[in-house]
């Protein structure tokens, strides 16, 4: 395949990505209605509130159903989410009020009770969704019965009737919501069959919100004044804490790294010497690192992290990803990941081959993919030649060690981002939902810039204490911030109110996951950052 075909190819799965996104989002020409007109209404889910991320498809818990249950057909992103979207038997029409309506008639047995219980007792709620909106309510709810000397009792309630109330503007649907009536009950204390009238009542009323608008509700409740405050709160100190960072280092080059490339290679003098000890390594600074094949797959997998995250943001830009698009996100990260694999494969290849015409093959494996990256072969380009045998390096104190390296260049990255990853794991692991993308992405482009800096700063440090060793190192250093990250992951479960095995593991598993590729991402920046400044300063010396 010529490389115009691969191009064309690529373009016409980026325009079907575009296009089957966009046929998720709502729009005025699908969502008008007539009087009477059924419109369609979606049960979800139902979960315990604390654990957002332990759902149950909604019919696991014994309400009215039809029969058969007719599942919705979903797309790869609403199944990646955990949507199971079913029929009901609720019946809302477009502007018909109904008052006491009956759902159905249903006796509960002994085992139904003890279910509905457990999900008052958990805080359960359900979910649906109605013309596309979702909407959410409680299962039932718990009162306490009378004191005693020992302890208290408490009664368990399960709501038998839900009222509908639905904004509409002209013949669009704007708003809906569902509550339980906590006049309409039945008690669920004891595990006694019982009969149960579910009913439900519709009230519509007219609203001046229009449609294009109507999602912004969802996002409210984060966007308090206060909220915004804190947000750019964090984006000032990031931007302050870059700017110290930008001067410091400035400072360093004037002072230091100018008077280093002016030296000549030995003065005599014992003071000059130590402080151009970093020349004296020209001939092993450019030697391959050890597990070469690894490192080169490092390389190929950040790469495409790296080019991944910027076209979800590039999608954020163009209106595609929005709170509750449901399932978009995950369909834009699978068919992203899958195409971005190229790059990966492509890099890890070409970097390997600079190194040696032989092998590659096991390093993109190791990214994960087999592409053909010697048909784009390189060599490696080093302003100085590489001595036949290494130089031995001389003892460092603990401080200049590999983990005291990480330390400092992950701690300064992560204070300059922790207030926004606070908001970021409220909205992962919480309802809240993030409302303000253009601050994320401007914090993302801080954080790679930070890393980039305290990569070179720190290359230069190790360098200038005659550690030609420092390929691998670059990576640690740029890509220490995810620890940081993955320890903030449990300060931040330790302090909610999520518990339960099933929970747990969700939260773990995935923060592993995206610090472990923050990691990938930002150790290829640091590697890189690194790479460019020790080609420039041996560059230098060469020309001497």
């Amino acid at each position: 395949m010529s490389k115009m075909e691969a191009l064309k190819l690529s373009l016409i799965i980026i325009s079907l990505l575009l296009t089957n996104l966009r046929s998720i989002a709502s729009s005025p020409h699908n969502h008008g209605y007539n009087v009477g007109d059924h419109v369609p209404l979606f049960v979800n889910k139902v979960g315990p509130l604390n654990n957002p991320s332990e759902t149950y498809q909604y019919y696991e818990l014994p309400f009215c159903g039809p029969d058969p249950v007719v599942k919705k057909k979903e797309s790869l992103g609403e199944v990646l989410s955990g949507d199971r979207l079913t029929t009901a038997l609720y019946k809302l029409n477009f502007r018909e009020n109904k008052v006491a309506e009956t759902l159905c008639h249903k006796k509960l047995e002994g085992d139904d009770v003890a279910k509905f219980r457990d999900a008052v007792i958990n805080d359960f709620y359900f979910q649906m969704y109605y013309d596309d909106l979702p909407f959410w309510g409680f299962v039932g709810k718990i009162e306490e019965d009378s004191w005693t000397l020992e302890k208290k009792s408490l009664k368990y309630f399960l709501f038998k009737h839900v009222q509908f109330d639905v904004l509409y503007n002209g013949n669009q649907i704007i708003e809906v919501h569902a509550i339980g009536d906590p006049n309409q009950v039945v008690d669920i204390t004891e595990d006694v069959g019982v009969d149960v009238q579910f009913t439900y009542s519709v009230v519509w009323n007219t609203t001046s919100a229009a449609f294009d608008t109507r999602m912004d509700r969802y996002s409210r409740a984060s966007s308090l004044p206060i909220h915004l405050k804190i947000h750019w709160f964090s984006f000032i100190n990031s931007v302050i804490t870059i700017m110290l960072l930008i001067g410091l280092l400035t400072l360093l080059f004037m002072r230091r790294l100018r008077n280093d490339l002016r030296t000549r290679f030995s003065t005599g003098d014992e003071e000059d010497d130590k402080e151009v000890g970093w020349k004296y390594i020209h001939g092993d600074v450019f030697r391959y690192p050890r597990n070469k094949s690894l490192f080169c797959a490092v390389m190929g997998v950040g790469t495409q992290l790296l080019t991944l995250v910027c076209s979800l943001f590039v999608l954020v830009c163009l209106g595609i990803l929005y709170p509750y698009n449901r399932g978009t996100l995950c369909t834009a990260l699978v068919i992203l990941y899958s195409l971005t694999s190229v790059v990966a494969g492509y890099t890890t290849a070409s970097f390997h081959c600079q190194f040696a015409e032989t092998g590659w093959e096991r390093s993109v494996l190791l990214a994960g993919i087999m592409y053909a990256g010697y048909l784009f072969r390189s060599e490696f380009q080093s302003p100085c030649a590489t001595k036949r045998y290494p130089r031995e390096i001389p003892p460092l104190p603990w401080y200049r060690d590999t983990p005291c390296q990480m330390f400092l260049g992950g701690f300064l990255p992560f204070s300059a981002i922790v207030l926004e990853l606070q908001h970021l794991y409220a909205s992962l692991w919480g309802y809240r939902i993030f409302t303000l993308p253009s601050i994320l992405f401007i914090m993302f482009i801080i954080l790679i810039l930070i890393t980039a800096i305290l990569s070179v700063g720190l290359t230069y440090i190790q360098l200038s204490v005659e550690d030609h060793q420092w390929w691998w190192r670059s990576v640690f250093c740029g890509g220490s911030t995810a620890i940081f990250m993955f320890a903030y992951c449990i300060y931040f479960y330790t302090r909610s109110s999520m518990s339960g095995l099933l929970q747990f593991s969700f939260v773990f598993g995935y923060n592993a996951c995206m610090c472990y590729a923050f990691f990938l991402m930002l150790g290829t920046v640091g590697f890189r950052s690194s790479l460019m400044f020790v080609r420039y300063i041996y560059r230098a010396v060469k020309s001497e």
